[in-house]
This record gives structure tokens, C-alpha cells and sequence, in this order.
């Protein structure tokens, strides 16, 4: 997914911070808690979101609903944040810092599709393989999709590599397609 230049920004400082203080886990936690009671809450949603709610007036909402459940370092950093205007995009903050955290500790998301969902040895064997080839630890996330008729699909760090059925037979089409037209001239 791409986020926008600030969340962007937003999350390396506060990766960094959180790194330097020694408490990398429990601000992830309060990021997690965060990111969960935003999208969990469709008023609290449109509220950071609202153009109309001051400033100072959202400060104190937050203050009060999340009293004493962060952290002092994400408290100052969501209470910069809103000084500054951005909690508009504090969910994509949240989102890019959890990525942020994983990429740092040498972590790759995957995500795999099939037709029928994997056995664990398969998954087992999957994630040993990826590790391997990429020499980082692997996170993977299964999806079941009838459409692929088989095969897989797999998606790892903005790379896809699609071996399923319906690619091949949609590869062939655009094959057949083509040749026919270059016959004609």
C-alpha cells in the first residue's frame, strides 16, 4: 500500500524515538491500540477527520478517552500530531509504522491465494523456503480464492509471482490473441 509523505515521515520519527528509548514494543502496542479504536469507531473516525472540531477541542476528546492507556512517548507523539493537523491521517500513520517495525526487525510480510486452503505442513514448508530465499523471518497470510482453479498466487514485499491456474490459462489467451494478429499482416 502506498501512504501518503506524511504518515510516512510520522512513522520514521516515531520508529526512531521509540528505538532510541529503549521501547519499541510498547509503543507498538499503543500504535495497535490506537489504529484498533479509530477503525473500530466510526465517530472517533470522523471526528479526527472533521475539519470543523478545533484543535484544541480534539486534543482534549483524546485525552479523555485514551487516559493513561499510552505510553508517554505515543501521548506526545499523538499530541504533536494534532498540534500539528495531521490526525487526519493518524490511521495511516499506525498502518505504516507496524510496517515500519516489521521491516526493521528483519521481518517480510507474504501473502499466498489458493483454491483450497494450504495444509500446515505446506504453510511450514512454504514459510521455511521463503526464509531462506530471502533470509529474513516471514509472516504469512492465507487466502482462499475458488477463481484461481489452482495453483498459487504469491504476493511478498510489493512482488507477485503467479502460478495459479486461471494466470496461466489468461497468459495463453493474451498468447493466442497476439499471434493471431501478427499472422494476419
Amino acid at each position: 500500500m502506498n501512504y501518503p509523505r506524511v504518515a510516512s515521515r510520522y512513522s520514521k520519527a516515531l520508529l526512531e524515538l521509540a528505538v532510541e528509548m529503549k521501547q519499541l514494543d510498547r509503543v507498538s502496542e499503543d500504535v495497535a491500540t490506537m489504529k484498533k479504536a479509530i477503525t473500530g469507531s466510526r465517530d472517533l473516525e470522523l471526528l479526527l477527520a472533521s475539519p470543523i472540531v478545533k484543535t484544541d477541542k480534539k486534543q482534549t476528546i483524546l485525552n479523555e478517552v485514551f487516559k493513561n492507556a499510552f505510553s508517554p512517548i505515543f501521548e506526545g507523539f499523538v499530541s504533536l500530531i494534532t498540534k500539528n493537523g495531521r490526525e487526519s491521517v493518524l490511521v495511516s500513520i499506525c498502518e505504516k509504522f507496524e510496517k515500519d517495525v516489521l521491516e526493521y526487525k528483519g521481518i517480510v510480510e507474504a501473502q499466498i491465494t489458493t483454491a483450497v486452503s494450504l495444509s500446515d505442513a505446506d504453510k511450514t514448508k512454504l514459510i521455511k523456503s521463503l526464509k531462506a530465499q530471502l533470509g529474513k523471518e516471514v509472516i504469512l497470510s492465507e487466502r482462499v480464492d475458488a477463481s484461481t482453479i489452482g495453483g498459487m498466487k504469491l504476493f511478498v514485499g510489493g512482488y507477485q509471482i503467479d502460478n495459479t491456474v486461471s494466470g496461466k490459462l489468461r497468459a495463453l489467451r493474451n498468447q493466442l490473441i497476439d499471434k493471431s494478429y501478427e499472422s494476419k499482416l
